[in-house]
């Protein structure tokens, strides 16, 4: 087991659904007027003002979410061990505090708040300036994570589309399905 702090993204390798659409489809589809409001706020750089105002209106129960229950019985056994655990998400903060302790097994929350949204570049460069470069493990499903994975001193990828597997495969250490 590495003793490096583990950052885990949420979207795709927590959940095996994305929360920004839910949010848009338990949102924004009850109540469409909020769509040219969001297209402006999206196209004028502010995303993380969109995804505040509709995580406060989203009402969801956690617990109904479909996990990735074997990638959590492995970090939950990561938790057991000793190792520092961070759910790193660009998804809201509200809301990945609130899956976040529905789980229970995380030390620490980074997610998108009031600022640039925690996703590429901008999650790596988050990751980096907390903990150095190659001082963090990184476990993530997507292509925006391909921007993370080379500042990690671990690899984790988790339920990977093919065309990501491919691209960082040779580096990963560990692959869950």
């Amino acid at each position: 087991m590495s003793d490096l702090p583990l950052a885990v993204d949420l979207d795709g390798t927590v959940i095996l659904t994305d929360m920004s659409y839910m949010t848009i489809s338990r949102v924004l589809l009850i109540r469409p007027w909020l769509v040219p409001w969001m297209l402006y706020k999206e196209f004028s750089g502010r995303r993380s003002v969109w995804k505040r105002t509709l995580g406060e209106r989203l009402n969801f129960d956690p617990e109904k979410l479909t996990y990735h229950e074997e990638f959590l019985r492995w970090l939950k056994q990561q938790k057991e061990g000793g190792r520092i655990l961070i759910l790193c998400t660009a998804s809201d903060r509200p809301v990945a505090e609130k899956i976040a302790r529905h789980i229970g097994i995380f030390d620490d929350v980074m997610a998108t708040d009031l600022g640039p949204n925690l996703a590429g570049e901008n999650k790596a460069a988050a990751l980096v300036e907390r903990f150095g470069e190659k001082g963090f493990g990184y476990a993530g499903n997507s292509k925006s994570d391909l921007a993370v994975w080379p500042h990690a001193g671990e690899v984790i990828v988790v339920n990977a589309k093919p065309a990501v597997r491919r691209q960082i495969e040779a580096d990963a250490h560990l692959i869950f399905d």
